[in-house]
């Protein structure tokens, strides 16, 4: 079985956070750049959501600190043992979250994020082929991101 998605179909991100304002600014920024999401305010949900439809989805995009008795390390943990093609991005705002917490293969990005380091990581994380129709395509060394060769 391929990961590779049939053409003209959009990659499915699932956002996982609990301030509203902040899923709804990383659901919008994703959408508005060509791919489906799904959102959750906890990581329960997204594991239900998961349960559901791990099939459809390529990225989860989390909060480390969500409320209930799942945090989003413990969620990337159980995606990279249940569902190990699924790709995670965790990201924080609390100095105490540090990369050096993760036990799986998950990447972290520390909040405030910027919309280029998102997109860049997402799009590769999810398989899209370079030179796409929006977003960056490619990242040019010191994370900068370089689009039709200019760096922004």
């Amino acid at each position: 079985m391929s990961d590779a998605k049939p053409p003209g179909q959009r990659p499915v991100i699932l956002v996982v956070e609990d301030q509203p304002d902040e899923r709804f600014l990383a659901a919008t920024l994703l959408e508005d750049t060509g791919f489906t999401v799904i959102e959750a305010e906890t990581a329960e949900a997204a594991l239900a959501i998961l349960n559901d439809r791990a099939d459809e989805v390529s990225v989860v995009f989390s909060d480390v600190r969500t409320p209930g008795p799942i945090g989003g390390f413990e969620l990337a943990r159980i995606i990279g043992v249940t569902w190990p093609r699924v790709r995670v991005l965790l990201t924080s705002g609390d100095a105490g979250d540090q990369p050096s917490d993760l036990r799986v293969s998950a990447t972290f990005i520390p909040k405030p994020w910027r919309a280029e380091d998102i997109l860049a990581w997402v799009e590769e994380a999810a398989g899209r082929p370079p030179g796409g129709d929006s977003g960056p395509s490619v990242i040019g060394s010191g994370g900068k991101i370089i689009s039709g060769g200019l760096e922004t």
